[in-house]
């Protein structure tokens, strides 16, 4: 990298079995502090989450991190928030924040589980139909929650039926979020028997308002 963007962590790798895989580091110096490894977040190892999280930054005059945005979402508010908590506990001289100028410095998190892929539980067609509020449910659907609709995670027992749902990127009246979470407990999930390998019981997708 090169101007400003050389001061910042370049490119960090987390893992599930390993804190950090790589890393581009500051050199510590008297007046700063070198950056943390990220932890990954208990809750979204268990529920398998994944995803790439760009941030950007500015230095204040003495060093510290200021003004964090997420310039690109990895999808998770789990994994974005640790990657803010993790630019923020790095330490910057003054030196350092003069040549940056004042510009937004990017820094980029993998977050990426360590093993093979899990083979995850498929939606038993017909188990979720629309009811209420909702007209649907999108298993393995990335989109983002929005007006159309809300991402959520959820994890399966072995009997097939959900628990642990948990909305994604959208902010409910209490009402509305207790009738979603009740709509995706009554969908159910199995296993296809050809299919061999590891299983999960993490489950994420998309609930569609009806309208």
């Amino acid at each position: 990298m090169r101007g400003a963007g050389a001061l910042i962590l370049a490119l960090v790798t987390a893992s599930q079995s390993a804190p950090l895989a790589a890393q581009t580091a500051p050199t510590p110096t008297p007046a700063g502090k070198p950056c943390a490894a990220p932890d990954y977040p208990r809750e979204a190892v268990r529920y398998e989450l994944q995803g790439i999280t760009t941030l950007r930054f500015h230095l204040a005059p003495d060093g510290h991190v200021a003004d964090v945005q997420v310039a690109r979402s990895s999808g998770w508010a789990l994994l974005d928030e640790a990657a803010i908590r993790t630019i923020r506990s790095c330490g910057f001289t003054p030196e350092q924040a003069a040549r940056a100028k004042g510009a937004a410095l990017p820094v980029q998190y993998v977050w990426s589980l360590d093993g093979e892929p899990s083979i995850r539980p498929h939606l038993v067609p017909g188990s979720c139909p629309a009811a209420g509020r909702f007209a649907s449910f999108k298993p393995y659907d990335k989109a983002p929650s929005g007006a159309d609709g809300v991402k959520v995670r959820l994890l399966v027992d072995p009997a097939g039926k959900p628990h642990g749902v948990k909305p994604e990127g959208a902010i409910l009246p209490p009402e509305l979020a207790g009738a979603l979470v009740k709509y995706v407990e009554s969908c159910r999930f199995g296993f296809d028997p050809d299919i061999k390998g590891q299983r999960t019981d993490t489950v994420y997708g998309r609930v569609v308002f009806a309208r």
